[in-house]
């Protein structure tokens, strides 16, 4: 996949480079340095441990680049507000996972919805791909309802080693 910027409706989404993550990790700060835009200060509620592992990904393989982290930026207010992206290469059944969230300000106004959309847009054209999962907290919540509106379908429920009983999502891509 070619990691380029790639906009939305309202939503500009910049893929994360080696730089960009060793700056999350610095601070929200750094990264307003290199990412050129101002970064909510909620921006995410994961903490340093994501970024360590996509730049490790990164740095071991650089045709991984595209297939971690994302950085939504409210086209309206020139600001980073939350993070999405894909939790690595396709497995081998053609399945990608996707992730997101967006800063609580901003909640439920559509956009997280947008850039999951946005993500698995992407994914069309990539043949090999044959279907988008993710994961939600064992609950009814918005992360549930989005999957729901993009055409998601229930999978059952997981353990997850570090997030207990999770629900496992779906959704084919037409071919």
């Amino acid at each position: 996949m070619t990691p380029f910027p790639f906009e939305t409706a309202r939503v500009l989404l910049i893929p994360a480079q080696q730089v960009h993550l060793q700056a999350a990790l610095v601070s929200r700060l750094e990264l307003e340095k290199y990412i050129g835009y101002s970064v909510h200060p909620d921006w995410t509620e994961f903490g340093e441990q994501p970024w360590t592992y996509a730049l490790e990904q990164l740095r071991t393989n650089e045709l991984q680049a595209g297939w971690w982290t994302w950085f939504p930026v409210l086209k309206s207010e020139d600001q980073v507000i939350g993070t999405c992206g894909y939790k690595g290469l396709p497995d081998t059944d053609g399945y990608v996972e996707i992730g997101y969230e967006i800063a609580p300000p901003f909640r439920n106004q559509g956009l997280g919805r947008e850039c999951a959309q946005g993500l698995v847009d992407r994914l069309h054209d990539i043949h090999v791909i044959t279907g988008v999962k993710a994961h939600t907290l064992a609950t009814e919540n918005a992360s549930a309802a989005i999957l729901r509106k993009l055409g998601f379908v229930f999978n059952g429920e997981v353990l997850d080693p570090d997030d207990g009983l999770i629900w496992s999502w779906r959704l084919e891509l037409d071919r």
